[in-house]
């Protein structure tokens, strides 16, 4: 699975699968259902990482981008 960036959205405390929170300035997670229910609820913001943590080679052509919840 790709890897996109969370951060809380106004001040959510949000909760990982692991159970402990999600650190306020944004954390690598792996983009699952598990984050994507979290954005659809309006708890984070996903971002792709930036240019020097993006994967190489063959796994840099499976990112998709992220649309943005309207």
């Amino acid at each position: 699975m790709p890897q996109v960036i969370a951060t809380p959205i106004n001040g959510a405390r949000v909760r990982k699968p692991d159970g402990q929170i999600l650190k306020a300035e944004g954390e690598p997670v792996e983009r699952d259902s598990f984050w994507l229910r979290r954005q659809n609820d309006g708890d984070v913001r996903l971002d792709h990482p930036s240019a020097d943590t993006q994967p190489a080679g063959d796994d840099a052509a499976n990112v998709t981008p992220i649309k943005p919840k309207k």
